[in-house]
């Protein structure tokens, strides 16, 4: 079996989904209610294998709930790059944050991300950076900005280590720098797409303030964050993309200047 052929059917089974089901562009995210709410709002076609998919074929955008951590955003942005008709991706995530200006519920659109995790080496040397493609990240910055709030734009951490928190020596590594976030698959995401030249962005919600006092996320918190602000999250990706596809031929443009 030739790789094309292996990766697509490894696609096919990870998300209980033919490859013509697929839109044009994608949405991404780690947690269930997200996809479950997607569906809702859409009516989209829900599927299921080891990932979580809707595809919502009236509005050209398919939801993919991928789980947690580096390895699985390598191994998604690797099988979605054999689809043929894919136009772009936007991850709809989850970080904590690390600047003492930002609060719960504030939205990050990602400038770049620290390749802290060990995956993304399988993909592009470790001098290079770990970078969203602009000309996306333009319309989730327009996304936020059109429903009256003002983005936060800059650095994120990627780690791969989900217990850091009691590091003393990493927390202080992290106060030290000029880092907005942490979370655990965005410079995955970021290096794979740049690889395989996907265009890819992010908007991402901060869901706790882990180096606050009684800042870290706990189960009543936890639960919290999807009844306050998984709503206008999803929005807001929502209307990204619906932006995206409006310009896509303006945005093809500025893409070929990125690659």
């Amino acid at each position: 079996m030739k790789e094309h052929e292996y990766i697509r059917q490894t696609l096919e089974r990870y998300t209980g989904s033919s490859l013509e089901t697929f839109c044009d562009h994608l949405l991404i995210t780690n947690f269930k209610p997200y996809i479950r709410r997607f569906q809702e709002k859409t009516e989209g076609v829900y599927s299921e294998g080891n990932f979580r998919v809707v595809h919502a074929a009236e509005m050209n955008c398919t939801m993919i709930d991928f789980g947690i951590g580096s390895p699985q955003a390598a191994l998604l942005i690797n099988c979605l790059a054999y689809l043929d008709q894919l136009k772009s991706v936007i991850m709809l995530g989850m970080c904590g944050g690390i600047d003492d200006t930002l609060a719960v519920g504030d939205f990050l659109i990602p400038s770049a991300a620290i390749r802290g995790e060990g995956t993304s080496r399988h993909y592009l040397p470790p001098e290079f950076p770990a970078i969203p493609a602009s000309s996306v990240n333009l319309y989730c910055i327009g996304a936020v900005r059109k429903a009256g709030l003002a983005p936060r734009c800059g650095i994120v951490y990627t780690t791969d280590r989900r217990l850091w928190e009691f590091d003393e020596d990493f927390v202080d590594y992290l106060r030290k720098q000029r880092i907005l976030g942490i979370e655990m698959e965005l410079a995955t995401l970021f290096s794979v797409a740049y690889h395989y030249e996907i265009p890819t962005g992010s908007i991402m919600l901060v869901s706790d303030m882990p180096l606050n006092k009684r800042g870290v996320k706990d189960k009543k918190r936890h639960e919290e964050i999807y009844t306050n602000h998984m709503e206008p999250h999803l929005e807001l990706g929502i209307d990204a993309v619906l932006n995206l596809q409006r310009s896509w031929g303006a945005v093809e443009k500025r893409l070929r200047s990125e690659w």
